[in-house]
């Protein structure tokens, strides 16, 4: 009897054994599963488009609709503190003075013997490397609309016989040298101008009321300012806001897409146009060049035919 009752106990411990491996199991196809869910979804967000400036948008719709606000940066506020770290970070702040000029224009202005020598017109070796990081930030900014590079003289008339016989010719030539500089070292030409204003606009007078002159401030006038204008962040918010409430209908879905096919037909055919263009002007070409050698030819016959004529025309030598 207690050897039963042993063998009974000795089955159900194999039996709770058993079962509690089988209920362990389904978590492996619940981990399997949860694996395929969380690779599925990721592959979905891997091949969804995230569009800044509709999600920026809906931002700040939805704060003004609770009656909230949202405190934003500038652009030309991160536009200045990136160019001032990277300059910091190389402490080539020397010299050099950035000022914002209102919500979209941020001015770099260089002491005259920063970039140039005395009346000189390349800008100097010495200067290059912290062009070059202005230039890396330039292009890091994100909405620059325009760079005027401008050139500014003191009031000291000059006298060399070359090239740069005024101060307008040397603010122009520093000017330009700059924008030839930032043109070479990848900032777009596009958004490149060169601005030569001579002394017309000196920040300071260079003699006091003695009639003094005050070096210091005739140096302060010897400047080069890059100002760089960045796109209009309201009327670009209020356009998107435009594009992004306007309700297309029917008929004007239509139309836009009867206007994509006629501009692809339009840009096929301009290529075609161009292509027959080319080879109609060869083709007159090699016709002309042609001419000209059967008139050359022509000549050639003519002149031969006279020759002959006169030659027959010519009495035999006596013997």
């Amino acid at each position: 009897m207690g050897e039963r009752k042993q063998r009974s106990r000795v089955h159900l411990d194999e039996h709770e054994q058993e079962m509690a491996h089988d209920e362990s199991n389904w978590l492996v196809s619940y981990a399997d599963m949860m694996t395929l869910l969380f690779g599925f979804f990721v592959l979905m967000y891997s091949m969804t488009r995230f569009d800044n400036a509709k999600f920026d948008l809906v931002r700040k719709e939805v704060a003004k609709y609770f009656g909230g606000n949202i405190k934003e940066i500038s652009a030309v506020l991160l536009a200045e503190q990136k160019i001032v770290n990277i300059l910091k970070g190389s402490g080539e702040m020397n010299g050099v003075e950035i000022i914002r000029d209102g919500e979209n224009t941020l001015l770099l202005k260089f002491d005259g013997e920063v970039l140039f020598e005395s009346g000189a017109v390349e800008v100097k070796e010495a200067a290059k490397p912290n062009l070059r990081k202005v230039v890396s930030a330039l292009r890091s900014i994100e909405g620059v609309n325009k760079i005027a590079v401008e050139g500014h003289t003191d009031g000291d008339t000059m006298s060399s016989a070359g090239l740069v016989k005024s101060n307008w010719e040397l603010s122009s030539l520093r000017a330009g040298s700059v924008v030839r500089y930032f043109e070479e070292s990848g900032v777009d030409s596009d958004l490149l101008s060169a601005i030569g204003y001579g002394s017309s606009k000196p920040l300071a007078p260079e003699k006091d009321k003695a009639g003094v002159v005050l070096p210091a401030n005739k140096a302060l006038n010897r400047r080069v300012v890059v100002a760089v204008t960045l796109d209009d962040a309201e009327a670009a918010y209020k356009l998107q806001q435009k594009q992004f409430s306007k309700q297309l209908t029917k008929e004007e879905v239509e139309h836009q897409k009867k206007e994509a096919d006629l501009q692809a037909k339009m840009k096929l055919a301009q290529v075609r146009f161009e292509e027959a263009q080319k080879r109609h002007k060869e083709q007159m070409e090699q016709r002309r060049k042609e001419q000209q050698l059967e008139k050359l030819q022509r000549k050639i016959e003519d002149l031969e035919n006279k020759a002959q004529k006169y030659e027959s025309e010519l009495t035999p030598p006596t013997q």
